[in-house]
């Protein structure tokens, strides 16, 4: 999975095209299409849909590689333990989809 989320990383930074687009067409194709997301064409595929150069797929994920690499480091050093998991400004800390509710009502000033 982690060549997939380099993609998004080195589309986000090479700009040009629908990165939600990307994120769900990466999705469908492991889910609903039974592909390996792993592989190459399968991310020049998601790339071309969503609007970007599929050649990122060659050139990008070195650099998109690097970006999750300190994505990764600072979720740990901020006490990151699973997925989805928020850290708002003010330092609250939510994880998990049960808990996107709490997210929307403490960012709404609600709680």
């Amino acid at each position: 999975m982690a060549p997939s989320a380099y993609a998004i990383h080195a589309a986000q930074k090479a700009g040009g095209g629908d990165l939600g687009k990307l994120a769900l067409g990466i999705l469908a194709a492991c889910w609903a299409e039974d592909k390996n997301i792993a592989e190459d064409e399968v991310i020049k595929g998601c790339l071309k849909t969503a609007g970007f150069d599929p050649s990122l797929a060659d050139s990008g994920l070195l650099a998109g590689a690097e970006t999750y690499a300190a994505n990764l480091e600072d979720a740990v050093k901020r006490g990151a333990f699973g997925s989805p998991f928020y850290v708002t400004d003010s330092d609250q800390r939510f994880w998990g989809q049960d808990r996107l509710d709490d997210l929307d009502l403490h960012l709404a000033g609600k709680i």
